[in-house]
């Protein structure tokens, strides 16, 4: 049996044929290759609905966050298309679980902060020495004949002036997080569990920053009155540039009417690729030839790649070769072709118009 061609992994994407996309993949095609538009394979397919394409893509390993010339991704295009079910298959592939490392890690630092915490309130018992207590001494007991000697009378004692409250000690069981502000109630927790951070005192104030010189500005009407005054001195501006413009005085027409060309040169066009035999009309090309031209023979070939609707207008292309006289008689020209609709069978189909210049 004769050996089967693959596909490009482009074209069969925009054909919607599945078993060439796998032909394609197998064969070790770039599932992330761009076309002349900078879009994606991947992105061609949401355009074109073919959704188990793009699961096949998907797959593959193709990027849905890869950007074209118009800056959307497949999941903006499939947004835009209304395309749910390409959506949530972007959505639940991209889901990124947390790294349990990250929470091992954290777990690791909180209970380094524990084990700290124990040896510190251990070292500090054992440095303080312990409180010993005297017992009072009996007092010799009193002969019989010993006369009381006469107590002192109590001297007033001087007024004083009444002290100050004293703020009551904190507790230092009580502690917060500096970041979430999450209370502990333990001396054997040193670090936030979430955050690892390390506490501070439950009642320490809140710093919060002051307000900056932008937003103080923003309130006041200060800047209102700039605001205004620059739109003054603009329209005043405006209006003496349209006063001297006014002014001006408009040149003959005749003295600046446009050259006449001394002849055309036709442009023969021939479908290629994908839009080989579905033309309905397509437009010759003319290309001017003026006096002061420096071509004395416009030969040459230009290709002008389309993009067709489903009704086979052209609603895009863009032309390469030639020079630029020649690319802007072909780009208008091919902008006028027409395809066939059965033939394109109801979708967006892009393709390539040859243009050859003789004189």
């Amino acid at each position: 049996m004769a050996a089967v061609m693959a596909v490009p992994l482009t074209q069969a994407v925009t054909s919607g044929d599945a078993n060439a996309v796998r032909a394609a993949i197998a064969s070790g095609a770039d599932v992330n290759q761009r076309n002349n538009g900078g879009q994606t394979v991947l992105i061609l397919a949401v355009i074109f609905s073919h959704t188990e394409i793009v699961r096949l893509l998907v797959k593959a390993g193709a990027d849905p966050r890869l950007r074209d010339n118009l800056g959307l991704d497949a999941v903006e295009w499939a947004q835009r298309r209304g395309l749910n079910d390409i959506v949530d298959l972007f959505t639940n592939n991209t889901s990124v679980p947390e790294p349990a490392a990250e929470t091992d890690e954290r777990s690791r630092k909180w209970l380094a902060g524990v084990k700290q915490r124990i040896e510190e309130e251990a070292a500090q018992k054992q440095a303080t020495p312990p409180v010993i207590r005297a017992e009072p001494k009996p007092e010799p007991p009193e002969p019989p004949d010993a006369k009381p000697e006469p107590k002192p009378e109590p001297k007033p004692e001087p007024v004083r002036a009444p002290a100050t409250a004293v703020a009551p000690t904190t507790s230092p069981t009580r502690k917060r997080c500096p970041q979430c502000n999450a209370i502990y109630n333990s001396d054997l927790v040193a670090y936030c569990a979430h955050h690892v951070v390390q506490l501070v005192d439950a009642d320490e104030p809140i710093f919060e920053p002051p307000e900056t010189v932008a937003s103080t500005i923003t309130n006041t009407p200060l800047l209102w009155t700039l605001i205004l005054a620059t739109v003054s001195i603009a329209a005043f501006t405006a209006f003496m540039i349209t006063s001297q413009l006014s002014s001006v005085i408009i040149p003959d027409s005749a003295a600046t009417a446009p050259q006449k060309p001394l002849d055309f040169v036709k442009g023969k066009p021939v479908a290629a690729g994908e839009l080989a035999g579905k033309a309905l009309t397509l437009a010759e090309a003319e290309c001017p030839i003026f006096e002061n031209g420096s071509r004395s023979k416009a030969n040459g070939t230009v290709n002008v790649h389309v993009k067709l609707d489903k009704s086979g207008k052209v609603f895009w292309a863009r032309a390469e070769g030639g020079d630029e006289a020649m690319r802007n008689a072909a780009t208008e020209a091919a902008t006028q072709s027409t395809f066939s609709p059965d033939k394109l069978r109801g979708r967006e189909t892009e393709g390539t118009i040859t243009y050859t210049f003789n004189h």
